[in-house]
């Protein structure tokens, strides 16, 4: 089980990142995760599991390195996310599986242990990839906020790297490259959506920020020379978002590192390039 090809960081963007959270644009352990390894990875493991539950099979050693391998990627991902209650739901079971100290369980509650862990297993996967498809929705949405009547869109991320199983320099980008046909401006989007508001350190509202994606996304704006704004939908749902920001890569990266406050959100409305 190849761990960290199912490692991501989530960006919400959820495509990237599965976006929601979320969000959630998903770099780590010096790759991007290919979605399709989470989907094998995680059905594999599940019938593994129901073949021991069913007793149709006993092979509990596979069985505990095929668990550690999947909840520490898992952990990783929930971590990158700030989904710390699946992350810590993931670690335990981790240690129960683990393949060098066994716990000593009867079968019965070996069983209720399986059952848990396949049940939690799949609310986990469909809680991921809902998150995933949000992120997408958002995309759709911003970039019908720059009509092909107005707006030429010169390039789009891929995410090639799930077609190519490696890492792809260019999916690093932001999600679209838009170039004004009047003005002839050019300009690059990321796009986050949050289904709601964050709590921060100091009890205020806003979305947590990751402060090394903000800081490619810095460079690419001073190497190709164009502005860089990042597209954040907060609330409602991905398709109409009740507040929809548009802020430069520059305010952000200057003054929120880590925590970009409502205040600050909402003071960006996606009216204007300006």
């Amino acid at each position: 089980m190849h761990i960290a090809g199912m490692a991501e960081l989530v960006d919400a963007h959820d495509s990237k990142s599965c976006g929601v959270t979320h969000e959630s644009s998903i770099l780590s352990l010096g790759t991007m995760t290919d979605n399709n390894l989470i989907k094998i990875s995680t059905a594999c493991l599940l019938l593994s599991l129901l073949l021991i539950i069913f007793g149709v099979s006993n092979s509990f050693e596979i069985l505990r390195w095929s668990v550690l391998a999947v909840t520490t990627a898992i952990v990783i991902i929930c971590l990158r996310s700030r989904r710390y209650y699946w992350g810590i739901l993931f670690v335990i079971f981790g240690i129960i599986f683990n393949p060098w100290v066994h716990p000593r369980f009867s079968r019965m509650e070996w069983t209720f242990i399986d059952i848990l862990l396949s049940t939690s297993l799949v609310i986990w996967y469909f809680d991921y990839f809902r998150n995933y498809h949000k992120g997408l929705l958002f995309e759709q949405l911003v970039q019908n906020k720059f009509p092909k009547q107005e707006y030429v869109l010169v390039s789009a991320t891929k995410d090639l790297h799930k077609k190519l199983k490696r890492f792809v320099e260019s999916d690093a980008n932001p999600d679209f490259v838009f170039r004004e046909k009047t003005a002839g401006k050019t300009f690059a989007v990321e796009c986050k959506y949050r289904s709601s508001y964050a709590t921060g350190n100091r009890g205020d509202d806003g979305i947590w920020w990751d402060k090394i994606q903000g800081e490619r996304y810095l460079r690419y704006s001073q190497q190709k020379n164009i502005p860089v704004y990042v597209a954040i939908g907060i609330e409602g749902n991905p398709k109409s978002p009740k507040i929809i920001a548009l802020i430069p890569i520059d305010v952000i990266q200057k003054s929120y590192f880590k925590f970009i406050p409502k205040k600050v959100i909402e003071q960006y409305p996606l009216t204007s390039i300006k």
